[in-house]
């Protein structure tokens, strides 16, 4: 027979696995929505709707669709970095550079929406996280170094990601690796 306590933990387990269902399919459900209309045109009926559960639920979760495009974001791009991360001492810098053409193509999806959305997705895609730099210079030689990767893969996206990720990591070595 459980005891009280354990009960509880059941339930507490129960409720933070039901919560994490709950972010998961809103988050689904407003990437889904965001492939045929902006964010501004999607209500928040038509989101719980989608992701099949109550407005309540959605705002024990998040304020605002925003709140949870936000945190979409940052989760997709947090996975992008810790992959990367985990790879960095591994590999050279041709690599690392194929292995974020690797995770944007795995997140091709999220990617686009997040482009279509006109969100700032350039904030939470720093070479500098990956390549740190240790003087004034080399800082600033990393942010215009930013500033072409996140262009060129914008670019490469917008286009159709028809180079693979392979020859595009050659590539960004060969031009930002000068």
């Amino acid at each position: 027979m459980k005891t009280q306590l354990e009960k509880l933990e059941i339930l507490r387990l129960s409720n933070q696995e039901s919560n994490q269902i709950t972010r998961e399919c809103l988050e689904a459900a407003l990437l889904d929505l965001m492939t045929t209309k902006d964010l501004d045109k999607i209500s928040i009926t038509e989101l719980t709707n989608n992701a099949g559960v109550s407005r309540s639920a959605f705002y024990n979760n998040y304020k605002t669709k925003e709140a949870l495009l936000d945190s979409i974001v940052q989760k997709v791009i947090k996975q992008i970095c810790d992959f990367i991360k985990s790879e960095y001492n591994k590999k050279t810098t041709k690599e690392i550079y194929t292995i974020f053409f690797i995770a944007i193509k795995k997140s091709s999806k999220s990617f686009k929406v997040f482009l279509d959305s006109d969100i700032n997705i350039y904030k939470y895609l720093f070479l500098e996280n990956v390549f740190p730099s240790s003087s004034v210079e080399s800082h600033y030689k990393m942010v215009a170094k930013e500033g072409a990767f996140y262009r060129i893969i914008v670019d490469w996206f917008q286009a159709g990601m028809k180079e693979s990720p392979e020859e595009m990591g050659t590539l960004c070595a060969k031009i930002l690796d000068t």
